[in-house]
């Protein structure tokens, strides 16, 4: 098992679960913007992540400064924050892209907008679950994690080459298809990252 970050000097375990609920709360606006095409949503999601990157930056300079931390809870610490960086960087790629499709009037079909809707939901299911895990790190929810991930992680997948399927058969626009394309590749990503994570919190 990690070390505990809930003990650990500097609040670390509390500035990780602030930041955890920072980008499920970003997530959710990319959604709104995402379904309602509002650019104010995305907007507000991109202050969200802005100010994400900036809490990483500090309690990393806070961890790698203070001597009194032990060297196994600062490279469990500074993985889980690399990791996180990537997840506001995909973050940042689906926000780029809803922001695209609503800008140049991208349409999707009613289909690909359904598969992309119960992404969304699944990955802001998991990352309220990562809320409670960093705190706590209790095995039987790191399990569960796990295996939510594996079943969203093959949904995306499954979505992916059905919609290659449709693009082929010219159901669906080069232009809209490249952009859905770009959003699950970017959620796929994330919960790889995430699964990175809770390897971590579980050795």
């Amino acid at each position: 098992m990690a070390p505990e970050l809930n003990k650990m000097n500097l609040g670390i375990s509390e500035s990780l679960q602030r930041f955890s609920e920072s980008i499920q709360e970003a997530l959710s606006l990319i959604f709104s913007g995402f379904h309602k095409a509002q650019k104010k949503d995305l907007d507000k999601a991109d202050g969200i992540l802005q100010a994400s990157h900036a809490l990483l930056d500090e309690l990393q300079n806070q961890v790698s400064a203070d001597s009194s931390i032990k060297a196994e809870e600062i490279a469990v610490t500074v993985s889980i924050i690399n990791n996180y960086k990537k997840v506001l960087f995909n973050l940042e790629k689906i926000s780029f892209h809803t922001m695209h499709k609503n800008r140049e009037g991208i349409l999707f079909t009613e289909k690909a907008v359904t598969e992309l809707e119960e992404l969304f939901r699944g990955l802001n299911g998991l990352l309220s679950h990562m809320n409670d895990v960093v705190k706590t790190q209790n095995p039987v929810l790191i399990d569960y994690i796990l295996r939510e991930k594996r079943k969203l992680k093959k949904l995306a997948r499954d979505f992916s080459l059905e919609h290659q399927e449709r693009l082929i058969k010219g159901i669906c626009m080069a232009q809209s298809s490249a952009t859905y394309l770009y959003i699950v590749e970017a959620l796929e990503d994330i919960l790889w990252h995430l699964q990175a994570i809770v390897d971590e919190l579980k050795k």
